[in-house]
């Protein structure tokens, strides 16, 4: 390689070098700073974010620090300071305003987020598990991270744990509203645990070919529930299937024929399954 293009290379880097962490620096060089996406500057702050704060010309004001769980820093000069719920372009202007009022002139703040907080997703998604919170993760995205819902999803009551000054508190979300946009979505915080439920179990009994106790999707019928069962025994007497349900405290029984509606019947009289309900199929004595 010639001297002249590594002569070249070694001017680009120390360009380089010089601008990105300052883009004040390059404006006055008449070079155009290579930076960050401006979205970055948006992020919104969060418990156990880890930040590089660095100062141009002061090298004992670099620092890397972790917010702290009640969302502060401690700073070389200025101690602790509240930081959680600003963005990164917001702790830069705090410092640089503190830093200038008793301590520098002009100072030059940088902020970057070195690592991000990290939320978890538990339950009925398809990837549970720990996720960076990046760029004001929302719910919905979270979710989407987790590979979305399973089948067996409970959407309207997923929760949210969050650590709110050492006690924890539960918030309770109906995510079906937030994708039929009639709710706003919500802005997830570090350390914040989303827990999808399941939809609930349902009990099958009697005469068909795998009884025993299933996770209830929504919109699964009684019909359909005797599909994932492998159907009825020869002894089955489907017209005699039955529906048990509890409704505050007192046990309610609906008929349910099932042989009719197979056949092309009514297929009104199906029953669309509720948590907790019963499906019980009778023998047949004749």
């Amino acid at each position: 390689m010639n001297k002249k293009i590594i002569s070249v290379i070694a001017a680009t880097l120390l360009i380089l070098d010089f601008c990105l962490p300052y883009p004040s620096r390059c404006e006055e060089q008449g070079v155009k700073p290579a930076v960050p996406p401006e979205a970055s500057k948006d992020y919104v702050l969060s418990p156990n974010d880890t930040l590089a704060i660095s100062v141009y010309g002061e090298e004992d004001l670099s620092a890397t620090v972790r917010v702290s769980g009640d969302g502060a820093i401690s700073y070389p000069l200025l101690g602790n300071i509240k930081v959680a719920g600003l963005t990164v372009k917001g702790l830069e202007d705090l410092l640089t305003r503190l830093l200038a009022e008793d301590y520098l002139v002009a100072p030059q703040v940088n902020v970057l987020v070195k690592e991000y907080a990290r939320i978890s997703v538990i339950g009925e998604v398809y990837q549970p598990g720990s996720y960076e919170l990046k760029e004001n993760t929302t719910l919905t995205k979270a979710i989407a991270l987790a590979g979305g819902f399973k089948e067996t999803a409970n959407t309207s009551k997923v929760k949210i744990i969050r650590d709110e000054q050492g006690q924890k508190e539960t918030t309770e979300v109906d995510v079906s509203q937030i994708l039929e946009k009639s709710a706003p979505d919500v802005t997830l915080k570090g350390g914040d645990t989303v827990v999808v439920g399941e939809y609930g179990k349902v009990y099958l009994m009697g005469q068909v070919m795998k009884p025993g106790v299933y996770s209830l999707t929504k919109g699964l019928s009684v019909i359909g529930l005797l599909t994932l069962a492998g159907g009825f025994t020869p002894t089955a007497s489907p017209d005699g299937t039955r529906v048990i349900r509890v409704e505050d405290g007192k046990k309610k029984v609906i008929r349910v024929p099932a042989g009719e509606i197979l056949k092309g019947a009514d297929a009104s009289k199906n029953v669309l399954l509720e948590p907790d309900d019963t499906v019980v199929v009778p023998e047949s004595f004749f």
